[in-house]
């Protein structure tokens, strides 16, 4: 992931640019055992400009602080919630390839796309807004709009 921009950081991926910040996030199941730990990924932007200033700092924001988000099955072709499991018969090298796969092809182009504030502000504009309520979709759109206004 180093070659797409990607650091590691704790249990997660992360890409600064231009003050915003694209997260994926491994996040484990409390229905986890000894047996076996389930795990899904969940990825997001974090706009610079919209953080509020005791989150001002973009190394401590993760993917609770995200102007959108999603789950990675919502970026795959069936649309569902996507799941991985690993037992002590997992095919850990098979599992890590199938992973890195949809991360470069699904998520990757799709975070990328949204790093800029005009792509973001172009999102919201259309009506849809990644894991936020129509309030919050609403209230980034007038700050962004109104902080660019500003910065004109």
């Amino acid at each position: 992931m180093r070659t797409v921009g990607y650091v590691r950081r704790g249990s997660s991926l992360r890409k600064e640019m231009d003050g915003n910040v694209a997260v994926i996030e491994f996040q484990k199941s409390s229905k986890s055992s000894a047996d076996a730990i389930l795990f899904t990924i969940n990825v997001g932007i974090i706009c610079g400009r919209l953080l509020e200033a005791e989150r001002s700092l973009p190394k401590k924001v993760g993917i609770v602080d995200a102007h959108i988000r999603q789950r990675i099955g919502m970026l795959l072709s069936d649309r569902s919630d996507k799941w991985w499991a690993i037992e002590p018969r997992s095919d850990a090298r098979s599992l890590a390839e199938e992973i890195s796969r949809l991360i470069e092809r699904d998520v990757v182009p799709y975070l990328d796309r949204y790093l800029d504030d005009k792509a973001l502000v172009a999102l919201w504009e259309s009506g849809q807004s990644p894991g936020l309520t129509e309030i919050q979709r609403l209230k980034y759109l007038t700050r962004l709009n109104t902080t660019k206004e500003c910065a004109a």
